[in-house]
């Protein structure tokens, strides 16, 4: 599978819809009682499945009517394969998570709570079923629970709709896994403002990839929130596990180390695509807390797009 999100379906309209609307609202309304008691287990569950060594959270409706909230959408596999299709990520996910073992690893577990009706599942289905490059295999069709083999240039996996709202994306050789999301509560709520979270064990190998910034050993894991901003920018505050002796150095570092990857040298002349975060050594971590303007969020999604492809 791709480690940005992947997947997805078939079978004529004609034939889906009937499964979708028989039955009565009555199972609906059982599951959604039954997911109220369960724990909100979906992201430990998804990183147990991959062996997850990275971790995304974003509250997607938190985003909505934020000038910047859909160029996030707008990279990669994700773009491909909704593009063209009813499903509107923005509208129709209320929070999502992504794991994996590695930045340079196509592979990942995708989990999102979304918000679709049951009408409209099956025409969602036909559209990235239609998408898919083959086309789309269905797996398992409705009317509750939908399972589907998609692909989109040479990359794939199988898409799961789970009652009562869960929408799980796996490679295609974990689709035994899907079982072990069916009595999850779903995902953790915020526990502040934030819009987003994340976090990385062993970050200088976790997460490194062409073009990215070059993180110290001696730094064990990384994680932080992402809040955003009315006017379209985001603040970002990060904190990196690092020793009471390495940290001033890892903090020096890793601050050049963004900066250098953020920049370019043209002479005695640096052109940055933003202002770099500053790290600093707090006892045995390093922090930081940056501003980015909308414009500089802009301008580092789309250097996103044109990398990832």
């Amino acid at each position: 599978m791709s480690a940005r999100p992947t997947v997805l379906f078939a079978l004529l309209l004609s034939t889906l819809a009937p499964l979708a609307a028989c039955g009565s609202s009555q199972p609906e309304a059982k599951s959604a009682e039954a997911e109220a008691s369960r724990p909100r287990d979906a992201a430990k569950i998804a990183q147990q499945v991959i062996g997850g060594k990275y971790g995304a959270l974003v509250h997607v409706n938190r985003a909505r009517g934020n000038p910047s909230a859909a160029k996030f959408l707008q990279v990669g596999l994700v773009k491909e394969l909704l593009e063209g299709t009813s499903f509107e990520p923005l509208n129709d996910i209320e929070r999502v998570f992504v794991t994996g073992v590695s930045a340079s690893d196509p592979r990942a577990v995708v989990f999102a709570e979304h918000n679709l009706t049951q009408q409209r599942i099956p025409q969602v289905v036909v559209d990235l079923v239609n998408k898919s490059e083959p086309k789309g295999q269905v797996l398992m069709a409705g009317p509750y629970e939908w399972r589907v083999k998609v692909q989109k240039k040479g990359r794939g996996g199988v898409l799961a709709f789970i009652p009562p709202r869960y929408l799980v994306l796996v490679p295609e050789d974990l689709v035994g896994s899907l079982d072990a999301f069916e009595q999850t509560g779903g995902l953790p709520l915020p526990t502040g403002e934030e819009v987003a979270k994340f976090s990385a064990e062993d970050p200088s190998n976790t997460l490194r990839a062409k073009f990215a910034p070059t993180i110290p050993p001696t730094v064990s894991n990384l994680a932080g929130d992402v809040f955003l901003k009315p006017d379209g920018g985001v603040n970002i505050q990060a904190i990196g596990q690092s020793t009471a002796t390495t940290a001033q150095q890892d903090a020096a570092d890793l601050t050049k180390s963004v900066d250098d990857a953020t920049s370019m040298n043209l002479g005695k002349i640096k052109i940055r695509a933003f202002k770099a975060p500053v790290f600093v050594p707090e006892g045995d971590r390093i922090v930081t807390q940056h501003d980015l303007s909308q414009g500089e969020v802009e301008t580092i999604m789309s250097v996103a797009a044109s990398f990832i492809q």
